[in-house]
């Protein structure tokens, strides 16, 4: 059945009807249309000056289009994320959870382009350790991202997308900036999965690890104030915590911060479709 343009452009009309019961008819009919409507709905989207209405417009095509979202994400970790290429592609898959119809494309490139930039500097260093603090100087100093120190919860500050914009983010999303910048250099940063606070750490060409805090300006710091954190914050000190981090539980932990962010919001639906990816990546992963 061909999408009649006149239809949905009346529908997205009478989403600004008062009454709840004519709207909730409205958003089922768009939903029974499915994703012929999405081109229409974004049109309509970008159109409008109302943030009430934009966000509402945004959530329709959330709905249709989640069920090959999650099949996309499905496939995708059925694949492997073995590599931070493989998590960089996941990461910014779930930049259309948060905008549907969004072209991450352009992020793609600042990333190319931070790596771009920073390349000559740090190639011609002549130690592991100038080749790091050229990196990090890089992000942090020339480009100015830094830790979110209001609204830390918002799930702003994990999508790429809103972190790369703003230059603000927590330590996980601060961390895949500088991992998703040395893998295009080549540099050997690895994130480490420190309960409460995601950390990063550059190894040698001797073997030895220097920690970096993604959070505070890329800083580095020592074993044993990581150690002071956890114990502090009443954790007991595994090795683990130290071990380099696989990109899968990168992945879902990047998972888990976006579903507390929402719930902080009280965004009940988007957490509840987002733990619903993740119940079901874990059931298969266990499997």
């Amino acid at each position: 059945m061909k999408t009649d343009p006149k239809e949905i452009e009346s529908l997205v009309f009478l989403l600004d009807d008062p009454e709840p019961f004519v709207r909730t008819n409205v958003v089922s009919r768009l939903n029974e249309i499915g994703e012929s409507a999405v081109p229409l709905l974004d049109q309509a989207r970008s159109s409008t000056v109302d943030k009430n209405h934009k966000a509402l417009i945004t959530d329709i095509i959330r709905d249709i289009t989640f069920d090959s979202f999650q099949q996309e994400v499905l496939e995708l970790a059925e694949d492997g994320i073995m590599s931070m290429e493989d998590l960089e592609d996941a990461i910014f898959l779930f930049s259309r959870f948060d905008d549907p119809t969004i072209r991450t494309r352009p992020y793609v490139q600042h990333l190319d382009s931070l790596a771009d930039e920073a390349s000559i500097k740090v190639h011609r260093a002549d130690s592991d350790r100038k080749k790091m603090l050229m990196l990090i100087q890089h992000i942090y100093s020339k480009h100015q991202y830094e830790g979110c120190h209001d609204d830390y919860l918002n799930p702003r500050h994990s999508y790429l997308h809103h972190v790369i914009n703003e230059q603000t983010g927590i330590p996980l999303s601060l961390a895949f900036i500088i991992l998703f910048t040395a893998r295009r250099l080549q540099l050997p940063f690895y994130g480490m999965n420190m309960p409460l606070h995601f950390m990063v750490k550059f190894t040698t060409s001797s073997g030895s690890d220097i920690l970096i805090d993604p959070f505070n300006n890329g800083s580095i710091i020592t074993r044993e104030q990581c150690e002071q954190f956890l114990k502090k914050s009443r954790i007991k000190v595994r090795e683990q915590f130290f071990d380099t981090a696989s990109p899968y539980s990168m992945f879902t932990r990047f998972i888990r911060n976006l579903i507390n962010g929402h719930q902080e919001l009280g965004e009940k639906k988007k957490a509840a479709q987002l733990s619903r990816i993740l119940s079901v990546l874990e059931s298969s992963r266990g499997g």
